[in-house]
């Protein structure tokens, strides 16, 4: 599995122009879409999807598509991560107020994967669903 770290949480593009066969007129080379963002928030002892009111929800990913997952703290004075210890991937622990991402494959293996708070993981964790959309 690859994990790739974001600089500064910004995206970068890179747009390649050339010539047309005629040499008047730049072309545009179509740039492949980015990984699919998912925003977790870590309030009250729980996570939070996408600002979903449902605490610790079930996660969906394709296999093999790229995510880039958002913690956000929003919880001051308590410290939270994100991880899956199956995948060995986890963000920083965060302080209250701060936010982190990670950018990484979700592996091809079909199938439900624990996610947790580091720091508290007999209260907040989830469940990872891994499903084949081909």
């Amino acid at each position: 599995m690859a994990i790739f770290r974001e600089v500064k949480g910004q995206p970068v593009l890179v747009m390649l122009l050339g010539l047309s066969l005629a040499g008047s007129m730049p072309l545009l080379t179509e740039v492949p879409p980015g990984p699919r963002e998912i925003v977790v928030g870590a309030s009250d002892m729980a996570f939070y999807v996408d600002g979903d009111a449902e605490a610790n929800p079930r996660i969906r990913m394709e296999a093999g598509e790229t995510v880039r997952l958002v913690l956000w703290n929003e919880q001051p004075g308590v410290i939270h991560g994100f991880a899956v210890g199956a995948w060995q991937l986890a963000t920083p622990r965060l302080r209250g107020r701060e936010r982190d991402s990670i950018v990484f494959k979700v592996p091809e293996a079909i199938g439900h994967y624990v996610y947790e708070c580091s720091p508290h993981s007999a209260m907040m964790r989830g469940t990872i669903e891994v499903v084949d959309v081909r």
